[in-house]
């Protein structure tokens, strides 16, 4: 049985070949989304797609396609695939030309897809949360933008595993902005902490589930605003929010144990009430 399968420009390939004189290559000249499906419902599609088209326009890619067309060709691979749990991975790149840092004009966008068995974060790590380390906010100044220009974020997460955490989170001017690959939430009382939207952060699709649907539901407050590094020591609580973290609580941040919260479980069930409605036949 297949594990992932692969879309390049127009059409399914068995091997997932492209070339290398591609500016996504040479340059990280791309943007991405990370999508989940549950065998051949996904959720969360059309906010996926609204971010790809926005980031597409702040990097001036001329990519048009249509929600109806991609969304077909999730369909069928989903289909083909007929897996529990899948992830679909999209990649457009400003296009294959020999290597220029000015690109021209005429240069026509790759599209790259692959869809894959996905394997999620274990019932027990879901429970017991996880241990982050601080590390220096080193990426560029338009986070905001999902781009495949992610070396810092390798590189975080790389230090993190070698020195015994589970992720990276990190901080910039002594301001926590967010993890390598999630946003961050700290919990005061009945109230949450998240950075604000702003060129620092992704526009996290999970983080606005958070914030304009969950915690609405559940009567909390939220401030978006920067927290400082060592306010940690005064938090009743903390989780990341991701497409593939989900709902994930933080039970330490370097040497500092973080409490565990029941608003953060509370959160996290409804969550994945959401994805359970969305994926529902």
């Amino acid at each position: 049985m297949k594990s992932s399968i692969y879309f390049i420009d127009d059409r399914f390939v068995e091997k997932p070949l492209i070339s290398l004189e591609d500016r996504g290559f040479f340059f990280a000249d791309s943007v991405y989304e990370v999508i989940r499906a549950k065998y051949t419902r996904t959720y969360f599609l059309d906010e996926h797609l609204k971010r790809l088209r926005r980031g597409l326009s702040e990097l001036k890619i001329n990519y048009e396609f249509s929600d109806e067309w991609i969304k077909g060709i999730i369909h069928e691979a989903l289909s083909k695939l007929n897996l529990p749990e899948v992830t679909i991975y999209i990649q457009v790149t400003r296009g294959k030309e020999a290597r220029s840092h000015m690109p021209r004009p005429d240069t026509k966008p790759t599209f790259v897809m692959v869809v894959s068995e996905f394997k999620p974060l274990s019932d027990e790590i879901l429970h017991n949360g996880v241990s982050l380390i601080f590390y220096d906010d080193i990426r560029w100044g338009r986070c905001d933008i999902k781009t495949t220009m992610l070396l810092p974020n390798v590189l975080a997460k790389m230090e993190a595993k070698e020195k015994g955490f589970f992720d990276a989170l990190f901080f910039k001017n002594g301001f926590i902005t967010e993890s390598t690959s999630s946003s961050f939430f700290a919990v005061k009382g009945n109230t949450l902490i998240t950075h604000p939207e702003d060129t620092n952060i992704l526009p996290s699709i999970t983080r606005a589930k958070v914030i304009k649907d969950i915690a609405p539901l559940l009567g909390i407050k939220v401030y978006e605003r920067p927290l400082l590094t060592q306010e940690i020591r005064e938090i009743d609580g903390a989780f990341l929010a991701g497409t593939t973290y989900d709902i994930l609580p933080v039970r330490k941040i370097n040497d500092v144990e973080i409490p565990k919260s029941a608003l953060v479980y509370k959160i996290q069930d409804e969550y994945f009430r959401l994805i359970e409605e969305a994926t529902s036949i």
